[in-house]
């Protein structure tokens, strides 16, 4: 179809919109037909994109949306309003595309879709990730609040990881110790043990960021007693040697520790708190032949 067939029928589809919201004494049509409008409108959406003008394609689904919310089809005008965030979000109009994806998340709620609102979380957050953390932070924990509304385990987990990683970003350390223990609770909530090991190390990393090695043992040892096996893990050797050598103030043992496999693939958001932690001025480190052995 040429480009100049899908303008026409785009605009066939306009009036075709029009048609159904007009009511008639004589056709004894006393109502809209608000669902054949967006219907409608919807079809028009498709001729636009399709004719590579994306401005009109998200104007047309606007006003489908507009029909259904008319009709208390929230569902409906939520997944229009989510179709026109992407189209703007691809034309690199972002905070038209998250306000959309924002009002998306709400209509799905409403409509008691929350495992829907919950993956509009992460198109909506992951536009903002690079440029404003702190707003994407606070979607994220929108999207957490419903998920826990849902008692969905595995989705509440990836949101808390994504808050952890916004807090880190924005130095929020008190937030981000918050959910990594949430974090911990629901993968014991659902008997994942061997997920909780990094969580642990991250525990003590984030309070050691913090200067507060008192509190970073009182975590370790919260993680043991909520998973037995952590402690003789090599994650939970890490989490001592960390501790130890940090109180003993032997930065040189403490870097070294730093250095080891299971700290090195974490994620860059814990890499980053890592390359500014010393322990605090103390004894000499190991020699450097020995740097490696018996520290992780």
């Amino acid at each position: 179809m040429s480009h100049a067939a899908r303008l026409k029928e785009a605009a066939e589809c306009e009036r075709k919109a029009q048609d159904c919201m007009k009511t008639s004494m004589i056709k004894l049509k006393f109502n809209p037909d608000y669902d054949g409008a967006a219907s409608a409108m919807e079809r028009a959406a498709v001729c636009y994109r399709n004719a590579q003008d994306p401005k009109k394609a998200s104007e047309s689904l606007l006003k489908a949306a507009e029909y259904y919310e008319q009709n208390r089809n929230f569902f409906h005008a939520a997944k229009a309003r989510e179709g026109a965030a992407m189209l703007l979000r691809d034309m690199k109009q972002f905070s038209e595309a998250v306000l959309l994806f924002e009002k998306a998340i709400n209509g799905y709620a409403e409509s008691g879709s929350l495992d829907t609102a919950a993956m509009t979380v992460e198109k909506a957050a992951d536009v903002l990730k690079n440029d404003d953390p702190k707003k994407a932070l606070q979607i994220y924990q929108r999207g957490l609040a419903l998920v826990q509304q849902s008692d969905r385990a595995k989705m509440a987990s990836n949101f808390l990881k994504q808050i952890t990683k916004m807090s880190l970003q924005l130095e929020d350390y008190k937030g981000a110790l918050a959910s990594i223990r949430e974090e911990v609770e629901k993968f014991v909530e659902v008997r994942e043990y061997p997920r909780i090991g990094q969580l642990g190390i991250g525990l003590v990393l984030v309070n050691l960021a913090m200067e507060d090695s008192v509190a970073a043992l009182k975590d370790y040892s919260w993680v043991v007693s909520q998973s037995p096996d952590f402690q003789l893990s090599e994650d939970g050797r890490v989490c001592e040697n960390l501790i130890g050598y940090y109180e003993a103030g032997d930065d040189q043992s403490f870097q070294n520790v730093l250095k080891c496999g299971a700290l090195r693939s974490m994620d860059n958001e814990y890499l980053r708190v890592m390359k500014v932690l010393k322990a605090p001025s103390g004894i000499a480190g190991v020699g450097e032949d020995e740097e490696d052995e018996g520290l992780c």
